[in-house]
């Protein structure tokens, strides 16, 4: 009786195999070009929030005071009320309590982004 054996090898294949893996060095190495890690930069903090024109009118409108402050007009369903600002934010004023005063839509129209004092005295000459 003849020994069992294993399969019969195929020349070239298990062995080449083996081979073949160790001949695949890379003959020359490349560079691969890397980002440095950097972090995202620093937002600046955002600053607060002034009062909602929504909520400047209803505290306008609790304290009853409701006409405009450069033609006294009444509000009501013909003038329209706005909040303007008595220094412009265009000029460096901010939004908050003491720069915001009501005006009718005539006056702050009118008065756009100019200086009050300035558009007072132009528009008293000009009545």
């Amino acid at each position: 009786m003849t020994p069992a054996r294993g399969p019969v090898p195929i020349p070239g294949r298990a062995t080449g195999l083996r081979r073949g893996v160790a001949e695949m060095r890379p003959m020359t190495t490349r560079q691969v070009f890397r980002l440095p890690h950097t972090t995202p930069p620093m937002r600046p903090p955002e600053p607060p929030r002034g009062p909602s024109h929504r909520d400047v009118l209803r505290r306008w409108e609790e304290l009853e005071w409701w006409t405009c402050t450069y033609c006294d007009r009444d509000f009501g369903p013909s003038v329209v009320a706005e909040v303007d600002h008595v220094r412009p934010l265009a000029h460096g004023g901010l939004h908050e309590w003491g720069n915001l005063v009501p005006a009718c839509r005539d006056c702050n129209r009118a008065k756009s982004d100019s200086d009050v004092v300035s558009w007072l005295a132009a528009h008293l000459r000009w009545l």
